[in-house]
């Protein structure tokens, strides 16, 4: 019974001296934070306006978009890719977004990045990119689980369940694969 006591106790200080260190970044959306913190970062699109002809601005804004609108524009596209960027990964298939768009220009491909979610210092930063960064409409999905929203973000883009990798790529608007290193490009 002593044992059990102590084993007990020593597992209770252990448990309550223990923090999480780092950030759980990734999991959730952060759109309501983000847009409480700097409102005039994140866009809605007018719907007069396709997403396709937006170019980068300055200072930096973040365009709320779904799957289907950016369908739209990758069907206009010979080849496109969709990065699906995770602002604080540091995962080694983690690039910068300058450094991608680069290796597009080269293979003469048209890149559209989506924010896997919302940080609002890395998304106030002006990229040197063709298009601006999109953000994902957690409110046309009704969600804020990352997963889960980009799940459908995905589905509307490929009609296929269950692709893996952060760089999605399409001929003429249809899905041709899914990978993670950048030199696959």
């Amino acid at each position: 019974m002593k044992s059990v006591i102590l084993f007990t106790t020593v597992a209770l200080v252990f448990v309550a001296g223990c923090t999480v260190r780092g950030s759980f970044q990734g999991l959730s959306s952060y759109y309501s934070k983000t847009k409480s913190k700097n409102p005039g970062l994140l866009l809605r699109p007018d719907d007069s306006i396709s997403i396709c002809k937006i170019r980068k601005s300055d200072p930096a804004r973040v365009y709320i978009i779904n799957g289907n609108n950016l369908k739209d524009c990758v069907t206009k596209e010979d080849k496109a890719i969709i990065y699906i960027w995770a602002p604080k990964c540091k995962s080694r298939y983690c690039y910068s977004l300058n450094f991608v768009q680069q290796k597009c220009d080269l293979k003469n491909v048209e890149l559209f990045i989506v924010a896997e979610y919302y940080d609002n210092e890395l998304m106030q930063i002006n990229y040197q990119t063709e298009h601006p960064v999109f953000g994902i409409d957690v409110e046309y999905y009704n969600m804020n689980t990352t997963s889960r929203y980009l799940s459908r973000l995905i589905y509307d883009l490929t009609s296929e369940e269950n692709v893996k990798g952060r760089f999605i790529y399409l001929e003429n608007g249809l899905f041709k694969k899914a990978f993670e290193s950048i030199e696959e490009i």
